[in-house]
C-alpha cells in the first residue's frame, strides 16, 4: 500500500472525527435548550397553579350562601319574614 492511500485514509478519518465533533456540539446545545425550556415550563406551571388556586377561591367566595344572601338583602331589597300572618277570607 502506498503512502497516498494512508494519507487519504488519514484525511477521511480526520473529516469523520470533525463531523462527529460538530454533531456532539449540536446535541449538547439541544440538551441545554431542552433543560432551559423545562425550567421555564416549571415556572409557568407553578404560576398557573397559583392563578388557578386564586380563581377557585374567588369562585367559592362569590358563590357562598352568605354572599348570595347579602346581595338579596342589599341589592334586591328583600327582607326576611319575621312573623307569619294568616289571612282568612270569609264567604
Amino acid at each position: 500500500m502506498s503512502v497516498k492511500f494512508y494519507l487519504y485514509f488519514l484525511f477521511i478519518n480526520i473529516f469523520l472525527l470533525f463531523l462527529l465533533c460538530i454533531e456532539t456540539i449540536k446535541v449538547r446545545w439541544q440538551f441545554s435548550q431542552e433543560y432551559e425550556n423545562n425550567a421555564y415550563l416549571k415556572v409557568a406551571n407553578s404560576k398557573l397553579k397559583e392563578i388557578n388556586f386564586n380563581l377557585k377561591t374567588e369562585l367559592y367566595h362569590l358563590n357562598s350562601p352568605a354572599k348570595v344572601e347579602r346581595h338579596a338583602k342589599e341589592g334586591l331589597k328583600m327582607i326576611t319574614i319575621e312573623e307569619v300572618i294568616y289571612i282568612n277570607y270569609e264567604r
